[in-house]
């Protein structure tokens, strides 16, 4: 079981982690002024802090997520209630720990091996399909990690993942089930049906003035408009702000100086070990018992047994054992424990190493080969350094003038042009918008719960800042108000003569329809009906819940009847969404023969209710979890 967990851990779930550790972790950090001190708890967990850095990480991760979805569009529209979708971040976070809390008691580890593994799997840090560790570093850097930081970020997810499927693994679904479902999804139903169309009797229906009239007077908040605002605003925002960034060359070959190691490819060595696993609670006995394993081992290495043979039989990092340890090349910083990396740099090249102890178990390392560092000359980086001295340069402008401009528009509460003129800003402005919609930068409900606001609205103030995305802040006030009003009765007239028809039109369609039901009552049937009233009549080939032969009202109908009894059809009235009136017809219920169905189809229907009742086996030990911990939340602080 648990090495189908790892399995599994090592393909999609590894890639899945590191799509989402890139979409969120190249947000820009605010300074006090418009954010928390990292490090205060948003909540506690069992006495383990979820800080504000961690939950603005995953803030920006679930917004970034969302954004990719809708290609790149304001997401702000996506997210009606921003307190809502904090809470669900801040509870999914809660969650993780629980999760993570429960795998660490539980004896889950993730090896050295296996997360080396992975990283030099991600085609992110790869070129032709190798692992290239410039590459990882360069990715390290530009998200401002360090390898420490993203190795234990990786291990801690890999770890969830790994207790979810175990948790998950634990349910199953039985074929009996599967045969039962299969025969509902492939059923099919014999109808016919006849549809009385409501646009037939359009013609018919007559509406007079007095009912116009009374239509409006009885719905005027129908008819009403809503009330709208326009505004104007200032913004400031680090990318327009970094445009006007002056580079210095001479700034730059300082900076490359001083950093001149953060661009050097650093050693690399390539390393096999094999490693006995010990427990972080072992006993005593437990340790002997290990580190005498090890020592016999590098005993038969000493004697000449063959390195890889020994460990494909007897590693316990099943990460590398297939491959006879090899972990491939790795820098000091890359292979992740220290007393390993410490080991291994110390070795001459063909050198086995003594048994060590590292947090994982014992080891012993063959250094197979050394890859010697090298450094990028400055015109080589001359263009991630002015990318980062711009961005750089533009923070500390945004925050200065982020400053003022707080500092003059509530001084000034009346007018924006003051802080513009100082800023070198220019006022924008918004069309017309409601509470509910707007187009702009008013798709952002933040911006429209500012705008409609007391002190925005009825005290014409301007508003304060309010920062938008992380990189962006913005000043309103606003610029036009237009009430709600209800619309002259002249200018809908037309408008509740076409709905009035339309209403008393569907509702002669629907007398028809049921004058029908009740001929068929006396024994006539359908089709004779059907003919003598000139209606179409429609007997498609037997369908299944999902068809192209009929609307999906219809078919969702039919679907929900009961089966007929012996040769007498059942009959129904159904009022369609379009307005027209359908009577349908059941003449049978037909099951379908699960030795005809696909075996493909039949390990579909497996997996998911195995993927259902997994996920009911999570959720149940997830309220189980969340019942019994300790949980306190710190709302003002996210």
């Amino acid at each position: 079981m648990l090495q189908l967990i790892r399995d599994k851990a090592q393909s999609w779930i590894a890639i899945a982690i590191v799509g989402l550790l890139i979409l969120g972790l190249s947000t820009v950090a605010w300074d006090a002024y418009f954010s928390p001190d990292p490090e205060v708890p948003v909540a506690k967990v069992n006495g383990e802090k979820i800080t504000s850095n961690e939950f603005q990480r995953a803030y920006s991760q679930q917004r970034a997520r969302l954004q990719q979805m809708l290609g790149g569009a304001d997401i702000s529209q996506f997210i009606p209630d921003e307190v809502e979708f904090k809470k669900n971040i801040l509870k999914r976070l809660e969650e993780e720990e629980l999760i993570f809390q429960a795998a660490v008691a539980s004896g889950y580890r993730v090896s050295d091996g296996l997360l080396a593994q992975q990283i030099r799997n991600f085609e992110v840090f790869q070129a032709d399909g190798q692992f290239d560790s410039e590459l990882y570093q360069q990715w390290l850097r530009s998200n401002y990690m360090s390898a420490g930081e993203f190795e234990e970020m990786l291990r801690r997810d890999v770890l969830l993942q790994q207790y979810r499927l175990a948790v998950g693994a634990t349910s199953w679904s039985t074929v009996q089930e599967r045969d039962a479902l299969l025969k509902l999804q492939e059923q099919k139903r014999d109808i016919g049906f006849v549809t009385i169309t409501a646009a037939d009797y359009l013609d018919k229906v007559n509406v007079s003035d007095e009912e116009v009239r009374a239509h409006y007077d009885n719905n005027a908040s129908v008819f009403s408009t809503q009330e709208k605002v326009s505004i104007e605003y200032l913004e400031l925002s680090i990318t327009d702000i970094s445009k006007d960034v002056d580079v210095d060359e001479a700034k730059l070959e300082e900076i490359y100086e001083e950093r001149k190691s953060d661009f050097g490819v650093p050693e690399e060595r390539r390393t096999r070990h094999i490693m006995i696993e010990v427990a972080g609670d072992a006993s005593d006995e437990q340790l002997n018992t290990a580190r005498e394993k090890a020592e016999a081992l590098l005993k038969q290495v000493a004697e000449g047994k063959s390195f890889e043979k020994l460990a494909r039989e007897n590693s316990d990092d099943i990460g590398t054992a297939n491959d006879g340890g090899d972990l491939g090349y790795l820098s000091h910083d890359s292979m992740i424990d220290p007393i390993y990396a410490d080991a291994a740099f110390v070795l001459g090249e063909g050198a086995v190493s003594d048994v060590i102890k590292s947090s994982y178990g014992f080891h012993i390392i063959k250094l197979e080969g050394i890859n010697a560092g090298q450094v990028k000359t400055f015109a080589e980086v001359k263009g991630e350094l002015e990318r980062e001295y711009r961005s750089h340069q533009a923070e500390d402008k945004f925050f200065e003038q982020g400053e003022i401009l707080a500092n003059m528009t509530f001084e000034n509460p009346d007018t924006l042009e003051i802080a513009a003129e100082e800023l070198g800003l220019t006022v924008a402005s918004t069309e017309l918008f409601s509470r509910d919609a707007g187009a702009g930068i008013a798709m952002d409900d933040r911006i429209r719960t500012v705008a409609f606001s007391e002190e925005v609205l009825l005290q014409g103030l301007n508003s304060q800042p309010l920062e938008l995305a992380g990189d962006r802040v913005l000043v309103l006030r606003i610029k036009e108000h237009q009430e709600s009003s209800v619309r002259p009765f002249d200018d809908v007239k037309a408008e509740i003569v076409k709905t009035l028809r339309q209403e008393a039109a569907e509702k002669m369609a629907e007398q028809e329809g049921k004058s029908i039901l009740e001929l068929l009552a006396n024994n006539n049937t359908l089709e004779t009906i059907a003919t003598e009233r000139k209606l179409k009549w429609n007997h498609p080939e037997a369908i299944k819940r999902i068809s192209s032969a009929v609307s999906t009202d219809i078919s969702r109908k039919a679907f929900r009847l009961d089966h007929p009894e012996e040769a007498e059809p059942i009959h129904v009235g159904l009022r369609m969404g379009s307005g027209d009136y359908a009577v349908i017809a059941l003449f049978a219920v037909l099951d379908a023969d699960i030795e005809t169905v696909e075996p493909a189809a039949k390990q579909t229907m497996l997996d998911q209710r195995q993927r259902y009742y997994g996920a009911s086996e999570l959720l149940g030990a997830m309220t189980d979890m969340r019942q019994t911990a300790e949980i306190i939340e710190y709302p003002e602080n996210f």
